[in-house]
């Protein structure tokens, strides 16, 4: 649902904000100008499938994202921006003073990447795109440099990220060898149906790699004493609308974390953003469990935890070269068949329809 359409392909191209200095607006400029110049060279490609093209010619599809927003507005504004996110993202004097500087590095990305697009097109007479700006699904790729996902704030200022792979994979067998600790995923299971703990266990079929995070900002002065994880339901979708009013021209990745007691005032709040024609397009809603279960993909850790897990990962490693270790078990020429690039499954080729 971020790019909509039919019979098309999407440039994408994303810049990770967690690592911009809000205060370099040269920096800024200089990162979406590369996301959208890298994503309007594409369009001089001719696809062979002839529908493609066609709906290339109608339509020129380019998308330029982000992620680590969370992560940099923490940076630009500090801890009392996330108090504020803590009372709910209330319209004080203080909270429209961060909306509007919200807004302010938003539009001007925006911007950016529109003009420095169109700009493109004109010189080597391409067709403009109508609109250049998304938030795609980033939640893998974000750890590549420890941002949180898009615009969502992360799980907890630390915690362990567990990816499931397919058992054997080079990627998690190269994980193993940096230090990286693997289980059995939470399909695995004995006889019994207690979870399995031998990641070789021939039961076992897939692979959790468990990767110890922190968030940059996790250690300024008085972060630790908020709860992320409780930020309400309204305040994720007063943040999700500000991204889709002044950055987004395609749509916004969005999953708004919700409890039971907050599902008619987000109903509310939905309808009256559609209802007053706002922006809205699509949000997928996550329940959320106060009851953790074993191996979840995302879970809280203290610091003394993280600490601790992190001198266990280099008590383990066999070697500070990651890529070396990948070459140890993957050549380049397996093929195997795995999720989309951009996390979604709206990116694969469509079938061609019956008439």
């Amino acid at each position: 649902m971020e790019i909509i359409g039919t019979d098309f392909h999407c440039n994408l191209a994303e810049v990770h904000l967690n690592q911009l200095d809000p205060i370099d607006r040269q920096s800024q400029i200089d990162a979406f100008r590369a996301g959208a110049l890298s994503v309007a060279v594409l369009l001089h490609h001719r696809f062979q499938e002839p529908r493609y093209q066609y709906s290339r010619e109608l339509d020129p599809i380019v998308g330029v994202s982000f992620t680590g927003l969370f992560d940099f507005f923490v940076q630009a504004f500090g801890v009392e921006w996330l108090r504020w996110w803590e009372q709910g993202r209330p319209d004080t004097m203080q909270g429209l003073e961060f909306k509007q500087k919200e807004q302010e590095y938003l539009s001007f990305w925006r911007d950016t990447v529109h003009q420095t697009v169109w700009e493109y097109c004109d010189r080597n007479h391409l067709k403009r795109p109508n609109r250049c700006t998304t938030v795609q699904p980033a939640g893998t790729k974000s750890l590549l440099t420890g941002a949180s996902a898009g615009w969502h704030p992360p799980k907890a200022q630390r915690f362990i990220r567990r990816i499931t792979f397919r058992k054997n994979d080079p990627v998690a067998l190269a994980c193993l060898d940096y230090g990286y600790s693997i289980v059995p995923s939470q399909s695995d299971k004995d006889e019994q149906g207690n979870l399995l703990n031998d990641p070789f266990d021939p039961r076992c079929t897939e692979w959790l790699v468990e990767i110890p995070v922190e968030v940059p900002w996790a250690n300024l002065p008085g972060a630790d004493e908020i709860a992320i994880e409780q930020f309400s339901a309204l305040a994720q979708m007063d943040f999700y609308m500000q991204v889709q009013r002044h950055y987004t021209t395609h749509n916004t990745s969005a999953t708004i974390e919700l409890r039971e007691d907050e599902i008619e005032a987000l109903a509310e709040r939905i309808y009256r953003a559609i209802e007053q024609d706002e922006g809205y397009i699509s949000a997928a809603l996550l329940a959320r469990f106060d009851a953790p279960f074993p191996r979840l993909p995302f879970e809280k850790i203290d610091r003394a935890t993280f600490v601790r897990l992190q001198n266990e990962v280099r008590s383990r490693q066999q070697t500070h070269n990651f890529y070396a270790a990948l070459a140890r078990y993957d050549s380049g020429e397996t093929v195997v068949e795995g999720p989309a690039g951009c996390d979604s499954d709206k990116c694969m080729m469509p079938e061609k329809k019956g008439e």
